[in-house]
């Protein structure tokens, strides 16, 4: 199937959530199309399910915490995201949390913040994805996108908020399992490896995690210390080798699976006017 060109959809309301669980995801994943919405005058927000307590090397869980949540709330001013929406749930034990808790809390912040578009993983590549992090938001989130609708589904407080469903749905992962859309983000790239690069405790233990892989083989790799002093040449390496696609004609392009409600919308209010 050949992917159709996606770019920033048309509309009065331009509100986009997304939706990750870690503080890298957004950049690592999608940071030059979220660049790209607000360029386009988007108002953008973020959910960040975890507190990323166990994202580091040689740090203690208290400083980790710390070190990431500041980094988190540099890069994201950086990029340009307007709010963020702190859930501090132990990061990577998301597996053993209530899926039906994550979707309230989910419902919740979509009712608040009112988003025409989120962005969340793609709840159908779970073949390709090994973080159950990952998996549980995905699923959680994308059955908050219709769930906040329904009157009798509870968001997460003591009071109740009025129904809200989003427009559309950008659904992304490691390797989308069935895409539909691209977007060309090889003029944002630069901007969001250097709003990457700000996650300097994530990245380190990235690289250590590379270094443990050397081990395992028999092998030598020395990366860290270089991480340390020049992390936007790292995350850039590992950026442009995620983007890279089979799209001949775009340098950089960050692949989604695309669900969007707009045309039909538009073509019932044109039946109701005949």
């Amino acid at each position: 199937m050949k992917l159709q060109v996606l770019n920033p959809p048309q509309t009065i309301n331009k509100v986009a959530l997304v939706c990750i669980a870690h503080a890298d995801d957004l950049l690592l994943f999608i940071g030059g199309s979220v660049a790209a919405l607000v360029k386009a005058g988007w108002q953008v927000a973020v959910v960040r399910a975890t507190d990323d307590r166990w994202d580091s090397y040689l740090l203690s869980q208290e400083q980790t915490i710390l070190n990431n949540k500041n980094e988190f709330e540099l890069a994201m001013g950086e990029i340009g995201v307007s709010k963020i929406f702190e859930l501090e749930l132990p990061t990577d034990l998301l597996g053993d949390y209530s899926e039906v808790e994550l979707r309230s809390s989910f419902i919740r912040i979509i009712r608040e913040f009112k988003p025409y578009l989120t962005i969340t993983f793609d709840p159908d590549s779970y073949p390709y994805e090994d973080n159950q992090d990952h998996k549980k938001v995905a699923i959680a989130m994308a059955e908050a996108n219709w769930a906040a609708g329904f009157d009798k589904h509870p968001n997460s407080g003591s009071d109740q908020l009025p129904p809200y469903i989003p427009v559309a749905n950008w659904y992304f992962g490691r390797e989308v399992a069935a895409p539909t859309h691209y977007f060309d983000v090889s003029k944002f790239f630069d901007k969001a490896t250097s709003a990457a690069a700000l996650h300097k405790t994530m990245l380190v233990n990235m690289a250590r995690q590379l270094e443990i892989k050397a081990e395992s083989s028999n092998k030598k790799l020395s990366i860290t210390k270089d991480v340390e002093k020049l992390p936007k040449k790292f995350v850039s390496e590992i950026m442009s080798k995620n983007r890279l696609n089979q799209i001949k004609s775009v340098k950089y392009a960050e692949i989604f699976r695309v669900i969007d409600s707009s045309k039909d919308i538009d073509k019932l209010i044109k039946l109701r006017r005949k």
